[in-house]
């Protein structure tokens, strides 16, 4: 019996490697996707930043104010070009069109509350839909008005603790693994969750509804091997694609952030140090059911398709049953416990987390994996079930 499934894994691996849209779904798009995604944004991020900070700020001014100190502030400034202007009201058309990048609108009597230690309003006009620059022009702000009180104190004769009685010091007792374990490390099961899924999609319809499509399924059949080896053999290929999809997308994803710019080394080194024997043990104990689980899934789907083309109408809207579970637990709040580890998908996303973090408590972890093996192993008795009916297979 062993030898039959052997053989049928090797014919079904062949067939799946002669099929095109499986290597690109399985090995190119894991491999490449990541490091020409974070090669192109990190290129991008760095020729924005380089070029707004050479940039000149066009600022337009309104004031209603006749000498305005802030005005001469603002053009002794490197970088800073000051547009006067007559009216407030032509400082929103010159900013939607470009021609400005903010408006600072001054109203009568700002400088004489200023010089009377009085409350005054100051009004800045910009686009939220460009936040290139909003941080330059904050810190001119903040630095006017640093000057201001500077001023004030020296004139009262006070020392700065004055206005700051107390400096705050933060003692943030997570260490960098921690934070970013549990702020980003939900990100890397979901990746490797998609492609798992999509990774064993595209075999399963191959091998059922292809091998239907091609009329080659009763051939198959008259085969000495029984029903159980050929769908035992099937199944380790499509749990195999889906498994090395997963593996090889968790690889690009590092060689990514290895050959991106712009990463701080402490996250570098602790992205790096995840890739340990006991991470990749702990990733394929949950990764093996999920794949099985997946297979266990897609394959009734397509003995039960007709077409290739149906097969993927039908298969499909599972990648958003896959997804949400993933995405929800992303979100904030949401704690690793024994009611979340029984919860499939949402309980990968929260365990790596916690592997990520070095948080992992091990009876939670335990009961993740059984549950994944139990629904596993309810998806093997499943599928042997479904292709054991003639209708099904010869539908």
């Amino acid at each position: 019996m062993i030898r039959n499934i052997i053989n049928i894994v090797k014919k079904e691996t062949l067939d799946t490697l002669r099929d095109k849209r499986t290597i690109i779904i399985m090995v190119l798009v894991p491999v490449l996707v990541f490091p020409v995604i974070f090669i192109v944004s990190s290129r991008v991020q760095m020729s924005v930043a380089e070029r707004e900070q050479v940039r000149t700020l066009r600022i337009g001014f309104v004031s209603e104010d006749a000498n305005s100190p802030l005005a001469e502030f603002l053009q002794a400034q490197e970088r800073v070009e000051l547009v006067p202007m007559d009216d407030a009201a032509n400082l929103e058309q010159l900013i939607r069109s470009d021609s400005l990048q903010f408006g600072l609108y001054v109203p009568a009597g700002f400088e004489y509350a200023i010089a009377n230690i009085q409350p005054a309003n100051l009004r800045l006009y910009f686009s939220g839909t460009r936040i290139q620059g909003t941080g330059r022009i904050d810190r001119l702000l903040e630095a006017y008005e640093t000057m201001i009180v500077e001023q004030r104190l020296a004139a009262k004769d006070l020392q700065r603790s004055f206005v700051k009685p107390f400096e705050k010091e933060s003692v943030n007792i997570a260490t960098g693994q921690e934070m970013i374990g549990k702020l980003a490390g939900g990100f890397l099961p979901y990746l490797f969750i998609i492609f798992c899924f999509t990774g064993a999609m595209y075999p399963a319809i191959d091998l059922f509804t292809g091998e239907k499509e091609r009329r080659t399924m009763e051939t198959l059949l008259t085969a000495p091997v029984s029903r159980i080896e050929i769908l035992t053999g099937k199944m380790v290929v499509v749990a195999l694609t889906g498994l090395s999809s997963a593996i090889l997308a968790i690889l690009g994803l590092f060689v990514g952030l290895q050959i991106s710019a712009g990463l701080p080394d402490f996250i570098m080194s602790v992205v790096m140090g995840i890739l340990t024997f006991s991470f990749v043990a702990y990733l394929l104990l949950m990764l093996i059911p999920l794949t099985i689980f997946f297979a266990g899934l897609l394959i009734p789907l397509t003995i039960y398709a007709k077409t290739f083309k149906e097969a993927q109408s039908i298969v499909t809207p599972l990648t958003f049953l896959v997804i949400f579970p993933a995405a929800i637990a992303m979100m904030p709040g949401l704690e690793y416990n024994a009611l979340t580890a029984l919860i499939p998908v949402v309980n990968i996303t929260l365990a790596t987390k916690e592997i990520i973090a070095g948080t992992i408590h091990f009876p939670h972890y335990l009961i993740t994996v059984g549950s994944l093996v139990g629904l596993a192993a309810i998806s093997v008795v499943f599928c042997a079930s479904w292709f054991g009916r003639e209708s099904n297979i010869l539908r």
